[in-house]
């Protein structure tokens, strides 16, 4: 159904126009003048306006259009001026100047139900040029992205047969970090490396506080007019990381005048550590992403991740933000119970990448392998630890440093490698297979499980130590049928996602009563792909219940719908329904109470939202008043409860 806004200041005219095309099956607005017009074409999706050139008052009919079309969400939706009286040339050229799209003079009103009509299909053609030139433009970009990505690799094999162009550059020492410095040490600028290696107070601090006692203040300082490198140094753990060994290189920035030399120096910071696990990566075949796309991958993986794509009123959407904002500034385990699709790898990953991490995020199964692969996967091994181990290969642990390791399935784990992930979590240290050595690495840990860990303690199958240092910063995300106030605003959530594409922009109140009842098996999953087909399937700007797939209308069947149904009468007290609608009794019946605005009786409709009302006002009732106690009463948000209260207009 097309959505129509009328702007006039007549209401006679307005009444009539309504009328007129309510009856011809549009959906119509009213305004009265033209700055409501423009606020509600900015607050509401339409899809044409019909302005009156005669509005008097404020905005006139030329300007309404001329700030219509310059607003983006309604610069492409038609916008016609209609006139009860005689038109001018110079209204005509004022009308036109402006982008109008149609002038319907007194003389062609009859016509206006034509009129709509063809702007309403010109409308429809532009929108799904627009769609095809956008799916063009998207399969070109994929052919250009490929192309590159072919010619990334062919120059990848030409340097380097097997071996991936990161890594090269990597062991290369391309530089971990960067500072700009001025004349008296201070930093004046850091990228994110170095932020990630000194702590996010980096700017406006001196090297002398940033590297203590290591001499990197005194080596900057002397490189005057030529740049200086090899420095080494050793930088002790910092917020709980484990120390570095880091190298240094300065490049003094020389100006063309005396006065402009020694102003800043560019200091180049390389991590030993990472340039070791770069260099022994080199030696397996594992094809890496070539640089030019690593940049738009984690600005895009930053995007989508974002802590507020984490939405829910839930006391365990509320506690995941809160965890997950803070990994970043603590790095301490966390640990996400909860069954399979409710949004534990989302969440691990947000963690990740809304944190000042530069390392990557990598994830592993522990459900997956046997005890013996899984345990070459997670430390790594050396050079003649089994047969096959023809080269040193680190292990996830180490190549995930500065970054963040997400262990599934945790308590699937054997006891044994248990111990040794405790081990790396107490003392920042990982022995690799055949190896007695200790290797310091400093990397996030997340892991999930499916059900608690306290009961496999009990049971001896999973370590005490290790789920201690797990449940410090644990959160329980329930089935999402056990949470309706995150309902909603997912909801709201993934059709801005996926109806950007299709044009949906909302979502109907029985689509969403479906959406509340269906019990959802395939939780956050399940719950993502059936927005994403609705997306998909809706013909307009607004997903309907019959757009919802076939699986979830057909549980639904038999419900009541959040139409009023009136109750049946009954002949007598003790006869049944009639057509299987069971009455309800009548609230005290038979007392002398007197009748309270939340009773429930004979006459009163079969409905959901009827009787959610009266449970609304009767928890009000009983709390005198205070909403905040009515809602820990109902067991609901006091979010979702004013929403509630403002539906049912309840003060």
């Amino acid at each position: 159904m097309s959505r129509i806004l009328v702007i006039d200041d007549d209401p006679g005219n307005r009444l009539i126009i309504k009328s007129r095309l309510t009856d011809q099956g549009y959906e119509v607005f009213l305004a009265d003048t033209g700055a409501g017009g423009l606020v509600d074409a900015r607050n509401s999706s339409i899809d044409l306006f019909l302005v009156a050139a005669s509005l008097g008052s404020g905005i006139d009919a030329p300007e309404v259009c001329r700030r219509l079309k310059a607003i983006p969400e309604t610069s492409t939706v038609p916008v016609c001026i209609y006139s009860q009286l005689g038109t001018s040339a110079e209204e005509l050229t004022r009308a036109y100047e402006a982008g109008c799209d149609s002038f319907i003079p007194k003389g062609e009103l009859p016509a206006l139900d034509y009129i709509i009509k063809v702007q309403l299909h010109n409308k429809a053609v532009l929108e799904d040029l627009s769609e095809q030139n956008r799916v063009l433009d998207q399969h070109n970009r994929r052919l250009r992205e490929e192309g590159q990505r072919e010619a990334d690799r062919e120059t990848s094999r030409a340097s380097s047969g097997e071996r991936s162009l990161i890594l090269r550059e990597l062991a290369a020492n391309r530089p971990n970090g960067v500072l700009l410095v001025d004349a008296e040490g201070f930093v004046r600028s850091a990228d994110r490396g170095a932020c990630e290696i000194f702590g996010n107070n980096v700017e406006r601090r001196n090297l002398g506080f940033l590297a203590p006692a290591s001499g990197l203040e005194a080596f900057v300082r002397d490189a005057r007019f030529e740049a200086r490198d090899g420095f080494r140094f050793d930088l002790a753990a910092i917020g709980g990381r484990c120390a570095r060994s880091l190298t240094a290189s300065v490049v003094p920035l020389l100006g063309k005048s005396s006065s402009e030399r020694n102003l800043f120096k560019i200091v180049l910071l390389l991590d030993a550590a990472k340039r070791k696990i770069a260099a022994e990566m080199l030696h397996v075949a594992e094809p890496g992403i070539p640089r030019q796309q690593l940049g738009t991958l984690v600005d895009a993986a930053r995007e989508t991740y974002a802590v507020e794509m984490l939405v829910g009123e839930s006391a365990g959407a509320v506690r995941c933000r809160e965890i997950v904002e803070s990994f970043g500034r603590r790095r301490q385990p966390v640990l996400l119970i909860g069954e399979r699709g409710v949004g534990k790898t989302r969440a691990a990953r947000t963690a990740h990448f809304a944190g000042p991490f530069t390392g990557p995020f990598l994830q592993i199964s522990c459900s997956g392998l046997e005890e013996s692969n899984l345990e070459r996967e997670l430390f790594g091994y050396v050079q003649g630890a089994f047969p096959d181990a023809l080269n040193d290969r680190p292990g996830m642990f180490q190549r995930a440093a500065d970054g963040t390791l997400f262990l599934e399935n945790i308590d699937s784990l054997s006891l044994r490698l248990q111990e040794r992930v405790l081990r790396v979590i107490e003392e920042g240290v990982v022995c690799r297979v055949g190896s007695e050595s200790r290797e310091k690495v400093d990397v996030g840990i997340i892991a999930s499980s499916r059900n608690p860990l306290q009961g496999a303690v009990k049971t001896g199958a999973f370590n005490r130590g290790l789920m201690e240092q797990l449940s410090e910063n644990a959160v329980t995300l329930l089935p999402l049928a056990d949470r309706e106030e995150d309902i909603i605003a997912l909801a709201g959530l993934y059709v801005t996602v996926f109806g950007r594409r299709h044009g949906v922009r909302m979502i109907d109140q029985d689509a969403v009563d479906l959406l509340l009842r269906y019990p959802w098996p395939g939780n956050v999953s399940e719950f993502e792909s059936c927005i994403r087909q609705a997306c998909a399937n809706a013909d307009d700007a607004q997903i309907n219940a019959e757009h919802l797939p076939p699986a979830l209308r057909d549980s639904n069947e038999g419900l009541a719908t959040r139409e009023v149904i009136p109750a049946p009468r009954r002949d007598n007290a003790g006869s049944a329904g009639v057509g299987g609608v069971i009455p309800m009794p009548s609230a005290g019946s038979g007392s002398l109470r007197r009748r309270q605005p939340w009773d429930i009786g004979e006459e009163d409709p079969i409905s959901l939202e009827f009787y959610e009302k009266k449970a609304l006002l009767r928890a009000l009732d009983h709390v005198g008043g205070d909403k905040l106690a009515a809602a820990r009463l109902l067991k609901v948000g006091k979010s979702t409860l004013y929403r509630k209260l403002k539906r049912f207009e309840i003060d």
